[in-house]
């Protein structure tokens, strides 16, 4: 099946800026994803419901909680709709999100070059949100920051939340916060959750994770 014109020009501009980058398509969606092993950077070209056009969404995701479908767990919207008329009017729209995207992806590369680097930007956030504990805190313990790290997953451990997925997520805060008084096996355990998030979201086999 033909895709619509607006989609095609968008894949089209995402093909010119985004795969010199190193990014590839997820299947024939409107999401590309740039790799690093123990994280990736989700661009989403987003449709909407009700008009031809596009948001960008553009985040970064760590893959250590493992589950089968994407997120973004550092940003998210960067660009409003930008909405299709026609070919002549949404060619240098898709192009400048693109452009956009492409933009934001290299600033969070920067900004997360390193497992350390990670760590001193997340735990740098001025405000926290349940899921900002929870990474900073393993992005911390996998730094070698093992009391900071223990201190940032007890406010997830400790969570009166009582919903299903927050006593979850509490459980495995506990877990790999017990987990950390052998560094070198913590670090293990990430990496065996990294590799089967990986193939859950159907990521290829990477020989070397980087976790320090």
């Amino acid at each position: 099946m033909p895709q619509p014109p607006h989609t095609w020009l968008q894949t089209e501009a995402a093909r010119r800026i985004l795969r010199p980058l190193g990014l590839r398509q997820r299947g024939q969606s409107r999401t590309w994803l740039d790799d690093h092993g123990w994280w990736i950077i989700v661009v989403e070209f987003q449709p909407s419901s009700w008009s031809k056009g596009s948001y960008l969404n553009v985040g970064a995701m760590w893959l250590w909680i493992e589950k089968d479908y994407l997120s973004f767990d550092y940003g998210s919207r960067i660009e409003n709709f930008a909405s299709y008329e026609n070919d002549t009017q949404f060619a240098p729209l898709a192009e400048t999100l693109a452009m956009r995207a492409l933009e934001e992806v290299v600033r969070l590369r920067s900004l997360f070059a390193s497992v350390p680097v990670a760590a001193q930007q997340l735990t740098a956030k001025a405000q926290f949100s349940f899921w900002d504990y929870f990474h900073a805190g393993v992005a911390c313990g996998l730094a070698g920051k093992v009391s900071e790290a223990r201190r940032l997953l007890s406010e997830v451990a400790g969570t009166d939340n009582q919903l299903e997925w927050a006593q979850a997520a509490a459980s495995l805060a506990r877990d790999y916060s017990g987990a950390l008084g052998d560094l070198a096996g913590f670090r293990l355990r990430i990496e065996a959750v990294i590799r089967r998030t990986r193939e859950l979201l159907v990521l290829p086999e990477v020989a070397n994770i980087e976790l320090q």
